[in-house]
Formats: C-alpha cells, sequence, structure tokens
C-alpha cells in the first residue's frame, strides 16, 4: 500500500496547540478549540466551519470530496475532564519530556484530534486522487452529555464507516460496554436525633441498598468474549439536612456497566425490585430514576472497517494484531446505535492516562496513529492508481 509523509513537527505542534485551549467540561467551553480546528482544517484543504449550539458550545467539522465512492468519518472530541489539582506541571502547558507531551486532554483525546489532522494532512499534500469523501467532526460535551455527536445524527450525518478517536493504545477496539447510571432516592421519616424512634432513618435503608448492590454484583457472571462481564457499583450517597436531624431523604449513585445483548428495562425493573425490597423492609419509600444511559456498541468483526484497520496497524506496529474491546463508553453508541454506521474506536495515547494526573500522550504513538489513520483513508477510499 502507498505510504504518504506524515509530518511529525505538524502533529507535535498541533497536540501541544490544542492543549493549551482550555476545554474543560464542566463547564463545557468548545467555542475556542473549534474555530483553532477548522482553521487548521481550512489550512489543509477541507471545507471546513464551525457548529455552534448552546452556550458556548461547538463542533467542528470538515470534509473533502474527491468524487463518487465511499464515505468515512473521523470523529473524536474536543471537551476534556476538569484539570483537577495535584500536577506537577501546568495542566494546559503542553510540556514536552522524553518523548511524552504532558497536558489535560493530551491522551483524552486531544493527540487523537492531532494525529488525524496529521492524517488528513499528509493525503491532502500527496495530491492523491481518492474515490469518496471524507469527514473529519470533532464534537463537544463527550465527557457529560454527548450534545455534539447526538447533533450530528440530529444533521442527518452519513458515512459508510467511522473511526473514533479515544486512547486505545493504537489497538483496534470493535465494543464498548454501556453505561447507565441509576437514582434511588430513599424517603423516611424526620425527627430529632435525640428521639430517632419517632423518625424513619433513610440512611438505613439506603445502606441496606447499597450492601444488596454487592451482592448483585457477584451474580453477574454472563461473559463477553472482548468486555468481559458486566459491573455494577454504588458511587455516591448523599442525604441529611443537619447534624442533629433524622434525615428523611438520602440518594445512592448506581454505575452499572452494561453488556451489548442487555436490555435496558431488564436491568433497571432488577434495580427497582431490589430498591423496593429494601423499602418495604425498612418502612420507606423508593424511587428508581434513569439518569443517564449509553447504550452498549458492536461492530461485526468481518466488517470492512474491522479488516482496513487491523490491516493498518499491523503494518504501522510490525506485528498481527486481533480486535479488542474498549473498557470505557463513547461517542461510538451513538454512531452504531443511532445513525446505524459500523464503527471502531482506535487511537494514540492509554485509557491509563485519560483522566489522570500528568496526563501525556508518546509522540511516537501520535505519529503511529497519524499513519494508521491514513492507510485506513486509503484503504476505504481507495485510491486509484
Amino acid at each position: 500500500m502507498l505510504e504518504l509523509r506524515i509530518d511529525d513537527g505538524f502533529i507535535v505542534t498541533m497536540t501541544r496547540k490544542l492543549i493549551r485551549i482550555n476545554s474543560e467540561n464542566p463547564p463545557g467551553r468548545e467555542g475556542e478549540i473549534a474555530s483553532f480546528v477548522a482553521e487548521r482544517l481550512s489550512e489543509i484543504g477541507l471545507k471546513a466551519w464551525v457548529d455552534r449550539f448552546g452556550d458556548g458550545r461547538a463542533n467542528a467539522i470538515g470534509t473533502f470530496k474527491w468524487g463518487d465512492g465511499g464515505k468515512l468519518l473521523l470523529l473524536t472530541h474536543l471537551d476534556t475532564v476538569p484539570a483537577g489539582e495535584g500536577w506537577s506541571i501546568s495542566p494546559f502547558s503542553g510540556v514536552v519530556r522524553d518523548g511524552k507531551i504532558y497536558g489535560r486532554g493530551a491522551a483524552d483525546a486531544k493527540g487523537a484530534i492531532a494525529s488525524m489532522l496529521g492524517a488528513l494532512k499528509a493525503v491532502m499534500d500527496s495530491g492523491i486522487q481518492l474515490k469518496g469523501e471524507v469527514i473529519f467532526a470533532a464534537v463537544a460535551d463527550e465527557e457529560v452529555n454527548s450534545e455534539g455527536v447526538k447533533r450530528l445524527i440530529a444533521k442527518k450525518i452519513s458515512a459508510d464507516y467511522a473511526v473514533v478517536g479515544e486512547p486505545t493504545d493504537l489497538q483496534v477496539c470493535i465494543a464498548h460496554k454501556g453505561r447507565l447510571v441509576i437514582l434511588a432516592s430513599f424517603h423516611g421519616k424526620p425527627a430529632h436525633a435525640s428521639a430517632p424512634h419517632l423518625g424513619i432513618n433513610a440512611i438505613y435503608a439506603a445502606s441496606e441498598f447499597a450492601l444488596q448492590i454487592e451482592k448483585l454484583s457477584r451474580k453477574l457472571t454472563r461473559e463477553h468474549p472482548l468486555l468481559g462481564t458486566p459491573t455494577i457499583a454504588p458511587t455516591i450517597i448523599s442525604g441529611g439536612s443537619k447534624d442533629n436531624v433524622i434525615p428523611d431523604k438520602v440518594e445512592v449513585i448506581i454505575d452499572r456497566r452494561t453488556l451489548p445483548g442487555e436490555k435496558l428495562e431488564a436491568v433497571v425493573s432488577d434495580l427497582r425490585k431490589e430498591a423496593e425490597k429494601v423499602a418495604e423492609s425498612r418502612k420507606t419509600r423508593a424511587e428508581i430514576k434513569i439518569k443517564r444511559w449509553i447504550p452498549p456498541a458492536e461492530t461485526e468483526s468481518d466488517s470492512r472497517i474491522v479488516s482496513a484497520a487491523l490491516e493498518a496497524v499491523s503494518e504501522a506496529l510490525g506485528m498481527k494484531t486481533e480486535p479488542r474491546g474498549f473498557n470505557a463508553t463513547c461517542d461510538m453508541s451513538f454512531l452504531v446505535n443511532e445513525a446505524k454506521i459500523p464503527s471502531i474506536i482506535l487511537g494514540p495515547g492509554s485509557l491509563t492516562q485519560a483522566h489522570a494526573v500528568d496526563e501525556w500522550v508518546s509522540i511516537k504513538e501520535l505519529v503511529l496513529a497519524a499513519k494508521i489513520y491514513s492507510a485506513i483513508m486509503l484503504n476505504i477510499l481507495k485510491a486509484e492508481g
């Protein structure tokens, strides 16, 4: 396969400049970085624009069409989680040390943006004539409510295949678990803490429910060949109004990771039954609400995008690779489940660095990712000669 020239310096510069633009979410402020990315897309030679929505939210989109043929979507996200405390360097500095670039978003997912831009630049600079169209989309709000990709889908985006840029250690991931966030509320009766027998303490019900969740977690033994077993865990318990008042309301947040094939209704029903059992025994009232739901997603292993990506990765790394599962959720869910676009997850960096203090990505992986993305483009959009 034709190998294009990758501009290493361009990719490093892009990564550092992207890190220096604060796009923490919350609060959600992708306008500045979306403009920056759109300007770079335009300079590379794509038709580019910023799609603004909401208060300071924005997607950056670029397209280039050579003619009739297939359509490939390269998608990643502009936002990062908040930097937090405890960094040894400024989280928005883009410092380079020992072959690594440091900063919030380096791995998740500004490195992927830079590598995708590097791949697009290599293709456009080569002057090669492909068949079809490439679409690049760097979207808002992946870290919270995925409003950016939802907006793309609402605008009827279409493609034959998609590559989602997330930190996968350059491995081809074809499936990810779903994420269900449940709010379980237990309502008791307030009373003065000096007379607890006059009230109904909702903490007891919430605590008992949390322990039931622990028991339930041991029963989740169904296994997926790439994703392992489902998981469930209470992650937040909150309630009470004053230290001398028996609390009449306590809330428990439950994080449930689902496998392809599990039904949302069945999962929620099981949790509701557990909560109602506890509520009845504790003479409280229970409510179950869905706070967030991102369905699991999976692309068939014999899909063309999977074989093209595996071939590109094997060539770049000099070793045979196999499809893997992605341990987090991402915007692939919406592409596969709603837009019906066969998709993979693939990018530089590691999930162990994502959201971490002193987050980093290696320059070597950034360059290799650009080579891989460009090879996928050449494969899917078949070059002429």
